[in-house]
């Protein structure tokens, strides 16, 4: 399954793709919420060599197979974007029985 996302943030797709279960997503919006509140000043997290840094305000992902092949291969949104963002995947995809 996936998530259909506008063309400029479309690699935030990949991301949370690969988020397989809930309590992974969890894990991530655990560390948003930790950069939120400035327990940390950004972090940095992979799946499957996709990988976003969470800063306060911003968000970037990063997926080098696309930059391998010349294609646009980072999208940024705001931090709290993000964090809706997993948990809509959580509750909708992840949560839902039929998955």
């Amino acid at each position: 399954l996936t998530i259909k996302l506008p063309k400029e943030i479309e690699i935030f797709q990949d991301f949370v793709g690969v988020i397989f279960t809930e309590e992974g997503a969890l894990e991530i919006v655990e560390c948003i919420d930790k950069v939120i509140d400035g327990t940390y000043e950004h972090f940095e997290y992979s799946i499957n060599g996709i990988s976003v840094d969470i800063k306060k305000e911003e968000t970037t992902v990063h997926n080098p197979f696309y930059e391998q092949n010349d294609l646009h291969y980072e999208d940024t949104m705001e931090t709290d974007q993000f964090r809706e963002l997993v948990l809509i995947w959580k509750d909708e995809v992840l949560g839902n029985p039929e998955y």
